[in-house]
């Protein structure tokens, strides 16, 4: 059995198509097959059932990507583990975080960074809450940054902040809520939120529910950046975490107003049990976590 059928099967079973898995391995296609085949030879198993849709993986292929995806993923660690137990901070941290996190804090964490630790190198990715621990389970990421104020995915996690959405309105626009402003009086200003299935408006509408409230927005988008500009040049008001906007607010565009009652999330940074955080990993966590508080405490000076 050789690395090579391992690390071929691996991917096969991440991407579920010979096609991608080749593109990604940067090999023809008949190199993935030919390699499958020869390993599941030798394991006396078939891995695959081929179908118009791809490739289903059988229950061995399941139990094979069980034991060998923590093997490769150990061997890929290897080399910046033992540069790490040298006291060189070096290797490769594949990472996705929630919108909130990337549309502020993220460039300014990787910038400082890169400057402390130039030796790693990152992969970034950015999505909803699920869709990052779908890719965490299939090692497709190391660690995720995501919404943990649910408590639906019982992953270990390591606690990154705790923060309060507020109501935000554009300094030039819109005329200024109230200092406090009731869930029960949103709808009575023009209001744009994320969609249903973004993990913000999820936490949004739990809270609405239990104190009998409906949001019903005029508008509604989940990218938070076009948010961000409709509400910088409109009337309109919006419900969102201050960190994910936070350059706006302190430079004046962007102005907030805590609601009541309070809707509070929750950022946890989650990994596999199988497959804890290395040095580099968790350096780059604090150095997002810091950022983060340290935006959280300009804002609320």
């Amino acid at each position: 059995m050789e690395i090579r059928q391992l690390q071929y099967f691996v991917v096969l079973y991440e991407e579920g198509s010979v096609t991608l898995a080749a593109q990604r391995l940067h090999v023809v296609q008949p190199a993935v097959s030919q390699q499958l085949a020869k390993l599941e030879a030798r394991l006396g198993h078939k891995l695959f059932h081929r179908t118009p849709k791809g490739m289903r993986p059988t229950q061995a292929g399941h139990d094979a990507y069980d034991i060998f995806a923590p093997i490769l993923r150990n061997l890929d660690h290897a080399p910046q583990e033992l540069a790490s137990r040298q006291g060189e901070v070096a290797g490769h941290v594949s990472i996705g975080v929630i919108a909130s996190v990337s549309n502020n804090a993220m460039s300014e964490s990787l910038i400082s960074f890169h400057r402390k630790y130039p030796n790693v190198t990152i992969r970034a990715t950015d999505s909803y809450t699920p869709d990052l621990v779908d890719m965490l389970r299939h090692g497709k990421i190391d660690i995720a940054m995501i919404n943990d104020s649910l408590r639906t995915f019982p992953l270990p996690s390591i606690e990154v902040i705790q923060e309060n959405l507020a109501v935000i309105f554009s300094a030039k626009f819109a005329q200024k809520p109230p200092r406090n402003v009731p869930l029960s009086d949103i709808q009575k200003h023009k209001l744009v939120l994320p969609s249903p299935h973004h993990g913000l408006r999820v936490i949004m509408d739990a809270v609405a529910r239990r104190s009998g409230i409906r949001f019903a927005p005029a508008l509604e988008f989940d990218q938070l950046t076009t948010i961000q500009d409709f509400v910088e040049q409109t009337d309109f008001i919006t419900i969102l975490p201050q960190i994910a906007l936070h350059r706006s607010l302190r430079e004046g565009r962007l102005q907030s107003r805590p609601t009541t009652p309070v809707i509070s999330r929750r950022i946890v940074c989650v990994h596999m049990p199988d497959r804890p955080p290395t040095r580099a990993a968790m350096l780059l966590i604090e150095e997002l976590k810091n950022k983060m508080s340290g935006a959280m405490s300009e804002l609320e000076r």
